[in-house]
């Protein structure tokens, strides 16, 4: 709980109303917020219920939150504060008055100017996040590690609480409002707009700058999968943002992509994730023909359109395909401690043929001549298996089971690729 403010406290304000609330919307300083704000906890009864937020707020999040707080770029949008004691009094900035402007502020509703002025909370006042309880978290945290965005200056809005119980179930409900209704970011926005997102900055660059990757070849949709009528592309950009993540994180060597989608490397990091990813290309290309000829081919639809269909075609022409083989690449790297582009090479005889073993029956449906999905971690395996990088003692059963045949000693494990 942050300690209880010895001093009252005035902000800046602007007063409105929407539905059945009056709200303010005021200036903060952030070392104020981190002093004087509480996490929800007031509005639940139950000590144990209070307790459980805390706990899943001053976790991981929270220090994620605190180390961006120290970024120059640092922003927020606003947070949504209660407040209930100290008898805040709500001060009105009126009778403007303009020698050279007067037509302008004729112009302005009455109301509008009675909307500005300030808001005086008294020392006693009680305050709590209803919504943006991990950025104070973060907050909270930045502060006491002494980050310089103490001096900040944050934008909040303050509704009013009651502590009865209609006053607890009309702020709990507030809370829960807020919290539900919150829609995450798409990944295809990720993708358009974000400057921090390594993945999504290189995925730009490569079909903005490179012949190779400019659409068609790529298809910039916000769908990962590529429509049927699609004779043209390799992929689209939501996969290749994909595949791009499964290869950072291999030169990264982390386990977490946070630090990849959050923080912004030096422009020449980010010129070394870009030839990260075009020598993966370059060596895929290499390794397999068809990839090489529909990046270089002036016309790429004749490349794709026998490599793509309801025939299957081939494994790397299909989303899903070009994941789990940068996913194979990349194990294969590590165990062997060799560099990616000779991952690729060593696995130039991994089977392509959708219609064949091992992927029909487990991400290719030979009923209905469509991908499928669910067999995506079973074909990581045998693929794995494939390139002995071993075997799950229950992989040959599963496969089995999948291909619906549990009890057919004649189905065996695929063969390895012997490299």
């Amino acid at each position: 709980m942050a300690p209880a403010p010895k001093t009252p406290l005035t902000m800046p304000a602007l007063r409105g109303t929407f539905g059945d609330w009056t709200y303010y919307s005021c200036l903060m300083p952030m070392r104020d917020l981190a002093t004087r704000v509480n996490y929800a906890d007031d509005i639940h009864e139950s000590k144990a219920l209070s307790e459980l937020i805390q706990r899943t707020l001053e976790g991981k999040r929270a220090d994620h939150i605190a180390a961006y707080l120290n970024t120059p770029e640092r922003f927020f949008n606003a947070l949504v504060l209660a407040t209930y004691g100290g008898n805040p009094e709500w001060y009105e900035v009126g009778n403007f008055k303009s020698s050279t402007q007067a037509d302008i502020l004729a112009e302005v509703a009455e109301d509008a100017m009675d909307a500005l002025g300030f808001l005086r909370l008294g020392a006693k006042a009680k305050i709590f996040a209803v919504d943006g309880q991990h950025r104070l978290a973060g907050i909270r945290a930045a502060i006491a590690s002494g980050s310089e965005a103490e001096n900040d200056v944050v934008s909040v809005l303050l509704v009013g609480h009651k502590t009865n119980k209609r006053g607890l179930q009309r702020t709990r409900r507030l809370f829960t409002t807020l919290n539900k209704t919150a829609v995450p970011v798409r990944k295809k926005d990720i993708i358009a707009l974000d400057e921090d997102d390594v993945m999504a900055i290189t995925a730009r660059r490569l079909v903005e700058s490179n012949d190779d990757f400019r659409d068609p070849r790529i298809a910039v949709i916000g769908s990962p999968n590529i429509p049927v009528g699609n004779k043209t592309c390799l992929t689209t950009i939501t996969n290749l943002y994909d595949v791009l993540k499964v290869l950072f994180l291999h030169k990264s060597g982390n386990r977490s992509d946070r630090n990849l989608r959050f923080n912004r490397p030096s422009d020449d990091r980010l010129d070394e994730y870009y030839l990260f990813a075009t020598g993966f290309f370059e060596a895929l290309g290499k390794a397999f023909p068809p990839v090489k000829g529909v990046m270089k081919n002036q016309d790429p639809e004749a490349v794709t359109s026998t490599q793509r269909g309801p025939h299957g075609g081939h494994l790397l022409f299909r989303p899903i395909g070009l994941e789990l083989f940068a996913r194979l690449a990349t194990s294969l790297a590590k165990a062997r401690a060799i560099e990616l582009d000779q991952a690729v090479a060593l696995l130039k005889g991994t089977p392509v043929d959708l219609a064949k073993a091992p992927y029909a029956g487990v991400i290719w449906d030979t009923g209905r001549n469509t991908i499928k999905t669910t067999g995506k971690s079973l074909a990581l395996d045998l693929l794995r298996h494939m390139a002995g990088l071993g075997a799950r003692a229950d992989l040959l059963a599963e496969y089995r089971r999948t291909l619906g045949s549990p009890n057919d000693q004649t189905i065996q494990l695929p063969a390895t690729l012997g490299i």
